[in-house]
């Protein structure tokens, strides 16, 4: 089984994750959509209230505190199983490790989306 390296901003390798577990945690497309704001921002941290505000912004039947609720419970337990975050839960600060085969996924599901 192929495993994809999980790095910091130094570009130290912090874990690895399996082909197996990267698919299964990009099948949802709301984790899809908090993956890509991570993988997108210029620091490698963001706070889950910053977090949930910008995802909710882009559909007006979502709330900040219904993505609050699905980041706590559902998506940031399993990206941080996997390796991909830390997540301050008493903080509340995630803080994002790139995966290059991440980003690279992301942006064929998008360019797809995009080119029907």
């Amino acid at each position: 089984m192929t495993e994809f390296l999980i790095t910091d901003e130094d570009e130290l390798t912090q874990c690895t994750c399996g082909t197996d577990e990267l698919f299964r945690l990009l099948t949802d497309a709301s984790r899809r959509r908090a993956i890509a704001l991570l993988e997108n921002l210029e620091r490698n941290w963001i706070r889950v209230g910053e977090m949930a505000q910008r995802l909710s912004m882009t559909r007006e039947d979502e709330t900040v505190t219904d993505w609050e609720r699905e980041l706590h419970h559902i998506h940031l337990p399993m990206l941080e199983d996997a390796g991909l975050i830390d997540y301050d839960r008493q903080g509340r600060v995630v803080r994002y490790y790139h995966s290059e085969t991440v980003g690279e996924i992301l942006s064929v599901l998008d360019s797809d989306k995009r080119n029907p």
